[in-house]
């Protein structure tokens, strides 16, 4: 059974169509990041799929089940984990998830609680008052709470956006450990973190898919090589001339490093670019070959289809 189904979604604002036509299936047990610019329509995207907003058009469904506007019939499918979580900062971390629960009228919620507690590493925190929580501790919390009724689906959008690295990485921890269990949606603007915890990735523009594609199959259908070079000086004077070279195909500067994409593999077997940096004079400190990350991919992407 597929996880999310989402069938020409729509929204508009008057004049505005914020999303347009949005059309995807998301299998069970799968990890989708839901990619976009800012102002792209990821959060509005994201609140219709959870019923928070009505769309202009279009259907949605969770494990099967319709997600309509105002209905709280498929509430019981999903946890959802918004990018401000707000919380009873007068509240213990214990007993706000058991408020959560007896929303839910979970039985045994004891037990539940102390289980959720442990998978996103709050025990030793879980008396103290929520106003003390770190910003990592408080997504954490969020997560738990997202959770709290099992949930077939999880969707969260921007979950790691206000943390600091060490926040992230506790979080990411989180997930990992979930997507063993469930399907989880999640909106970043992190980039790099897709690479670490999703399978799909879905990318939308003013609106609209651009991309929807296993990160395996956007790697081998969209991917060309990078080459990074670190020079002793900076590159800037021979940036013009090795951007007409037939086999560089884009060229990114930073400080005294550039990044070059390349056509195809003869240009490090017959060691093109080594000779085009010798013959400009150009002494290399340190060069490498590498395949492309979802950052790259993602901006890539973005300059084909405008």
């Amino acid at each position: 059974m597929s996880a999310i189904e989402v069938k020409n979604l729509t929204k508009k604002f008057g004049d505005f169509t914020a999303v347009s036509d949005l059309t995807f299936t998301l299998e069970e047990n799968r990890v989708l990041g839901f990619l976009g610019p800012n102002g792209a329509g990821k959060t509005t995207a994201i609140r219709m799929i959870v019923g928070l907003s009505k769309p202009t058009s279009g259907e949605i469904a969770l494990a099967g089940q319709n997600v309509l506007f105002g209905n709280s019939s498929a509430n019981h499918l999903f946890g959802y984990l918004p990018e401000q979580p707000s919380f009873y900062g007068w509240m213990t971390g214990v007993e706000y998830l058991e408020f959560v629960a007896d929303l839910f009228d979970l039985k045994a919620k004891e037990k539940k609680i102390a289980d959720l507690l442990n998978l996103v590493d709050l025990t030793a925190a879980k008396n103290k008052k929520i106003s003390t929580y770190s910003n990592g501790m408080k997504q954490r919390l969020g997560i738990a709470q997202a959770i709290i009724n099992d949930p077939k689906v999880l969707v969260m959008d921007e979950p790691v956006s206000a943390l600091d690295p060490i926040g992230r990485r506790e979080v990411l921890a989180v997930i990992n450990n979930l997507k063993k269990h469930m399907t989880i949606m999640l909106s970043t603007h992190i980039l790099a973190d897709v690479d670490r915890v999703c399978d799909d990735i879905a990318i939308i523009n003013k609106g609209k898919l651009i991309v929807f594609s296993s990160i395996e199959e956007l790697k081998t259908n969209y991917a060309s090589q990078i080459i990074e070079v670190e020079f002793e000086k900076d590159p800037a004077s021979i940036i013009s001339d090795l951007k007409k070279e037939e086999w560089a195909e884009k060229v990114e500067k930073e400080n005294h490093r550039l990044k070059i994409w390349i056509k195809d593999q003869a240009v490090i077997d017959e060691n093109k670019a080594l000779k085009f940096f010798a013959k400009a004079g150009m002494p290399v400190l340190e060069f490498g070959l590498k395949l492309p990350e979802v950052e790259d991919l993602f901006i890539s992407i973005l300059e084909d289809k405008k």
